[in-house]
């Protein structure tokens, strides 16, 4: 297989968060590039694979199953498969960080009971 490179990860040319499916690299990881400021972030959900928060920059807080961890530059946060999540930015500032998928495509469940990550 020849070594192919996306064209962008960029959601928006020039921006700083974005994403990329494996499978369309020949690869058997997916994942995003985020930059989400105070309190921004995902509601609540799951994937049926673990997924790797690598943070960058900033501190986010995390929903972990049914309780939360606070995260900052230089750590790793890994949630586990059918495990519910979620992350705000908690400021000041930005978090910015790498999110692993482990799947060449993502698949996610949005959870419905309205619990926040906050």
């Amino acid at each position: 297989m020849t070594p192919e490179a996306l064209p962008s990860w960029r959601y928006e040319e020039d921006g700083s968060k974005g994403s990329w499916e494996g499978a369309d690299l020949g690869s058997d990881v997916s994942g995003f590039i985020v930059d989400a400021g105070e309190g921004d972030g995902p509601d609540p959900h799951t994937h049926p694979y673990s997924e790797t928060f690598i943070v960058l920059e900033g501190r986010g807080r995390f929903r972990f199953g049914d309780g939360h961890v606070e995260a900052g530059a230089g750590e790793i946060v890994v949630v586990p498969p059918e495990t519910a999540h979620g992350f705000k930015g908690l400021g000041p500032g930005r978090l910015r960080m790498v999110t692993i998928h482990a799947s060449p495509r993502m698949e996610t469940t949005w959870l419905e009971d309205g619990d926040e990550v906050s």
